[in-house]
């Protein structure tokens, strides 16, 4: 490839680039109305990408699979929904009530879960890389590897320790406060 082509490819790329990170900030803007969310949800859209669907409530819905990765769900609702296998990774979910919520095999690389709600989850599996979880309530929350975290104590003291977790059955972990 000669030199002059490569630079008409590297142009590209790049102005795709910027066309990609343009929609996303479009996407911010657009509110989703749970119903309308529900319904195309129902009809198999599955694609939610960078959209806001910030302080929603989604109590008890069945969103497996979803892709909502790099969406705005600051404060949304979503106790006891089922998000088996969603794509949540980069979302922002700050201070979002994922009490008892079904977040099997989720993929949370990088999510923001600052004060959030996660009392009772079932993060089994769950991919909580590079994840933020400060001031994060994850009492009687089913971590990762299996284990039961038996205390309502804020995460950042469980922060460092769910690292460490080897993998393996489940099991009871106590932290002093």
């Amino acid at each position: 490839m000669q030199s002059s082509d490569r630079n008409i490819l590297n142009q590209h790329q790049s102005s795709a680039s910027a066309r990609k990170q343009e929609l996303f900030k479009k996407l911010e803007r657009i509110r989703v109305v749970p119903d309308r969310l529900l319904e195309e949800y129902g009809a198999g859209e599955r694609d939610y990408r960078g959209f806001n669907l910030s302080n929603l409530e989604l109590n008890g819905v069945d969103l497996q699979r979803i892709d909502l990765s790099q969406a705005n769900l600051e404060g949304i609702i979503l106790e006891k929904a089922n998000l088996t296998r969603a794509n949540l990774s980069r979302a922002n979910l700050c201070r979002a009530n994922l009490r008892r919520a079904d977040l099997i095999w989720a993929n949370l690389h990088c999510a923001n879960l600052q004060g959030a709600n996660l009392r009772g989850a079932d993060l089994s599996g769950a991919d909580l890389s590079g994840a933020d979880l400060t001031d994060a309530d994850l009492g009687g929350a089913i971590l990762p590897d299996g284990t039961i975290v038996l205390t309502s104590e804020q995460s950042s003291l469980l922060c460092s320790r769910l690292k460490k977790l080897p993998q393996g059955k489940p099991r009871r972990i106590y932290v002093d406060i």
